[in-house]
């Protein structure tokens, strides 16, 4: 049975390392990759483009989702639609602003998930990787606590253990899912 597991957190949480961890392990589960108009860090499955490669192809229905995040577009290409049409398990790193428009387009074949990881593990993962000054460390530790009030209902998944722990907890997701 087709799902969309649309898996999203606050940057840093984890959420590529748990796709390439699906990948590895998981290779009947396509993990799909995401257009961005920032060049993409080694950790990442996307594909950078201009704005105006961006807005060219937005603007001729080849994402099916789009969405504004830090002054960066992101989408999600047409593709998946393909993929879910064919009975696929698609993974997704997505976002709660698209979360709505998600929900609409691909209904009962979505599953969304909360990453999440404790906010002192998540504020050494951001420090680490030094691409964030302190204000804005701070300023999106404020928006994960945010992220996870308003999503009680949505599946969460704790990234503060190995991957493969967190990857178990996924695959249990994705199982239960698929037999209702």
């Amino acid at each position: 049975m087709a799902r969309l597991v649309y898996l999203m957190g606050a940057s840093g949480v984890g959420k590529d390392t748990l796709l390439g961890e699906a990948r590895r392990r998981h290779p009947g589960w396509l993990v799909a990759h995401r257009y961005v108009t920032r060049e993409s860090g080694l950790s990442e499955n996307s594909v950078a483009l201009t704005h105006d490669e961006f807005a060219f192809r937005q603007s001729t229905g080849l994402f099916c989702l789009s969405w504004e995040a830090h002054g960066l577009s992101y989408g999600l290409g047409i593709e998946l639609e393909a993929w879910l049409c064919r009975d696929a398990t698609v993974l997704v790193n997505g976002s709660r602003r698209a979360l709505p428009d998600a929900q609409c387009r691909f209904g009962d074949w979505l599953l969304p998930v909360l990453v999440t990881a404790p906010e002192g593990l998540l504020r050494q993962r951001l420090m680490n990787r030094g691409r964030e000054t302190q204000e804005v460390i701070e300023d999106r530790l404020l928006r994960h606590r945010q992220l996870a009030a308003s999503l009680p209902d949505v599946a969460h998944i704790d990234n503060a253990g190995t991957p493969q722990a967190s990857l178990d907890e996924l695959s249990r997701l994705v199982e239960v899912r698929c037999s209702t």
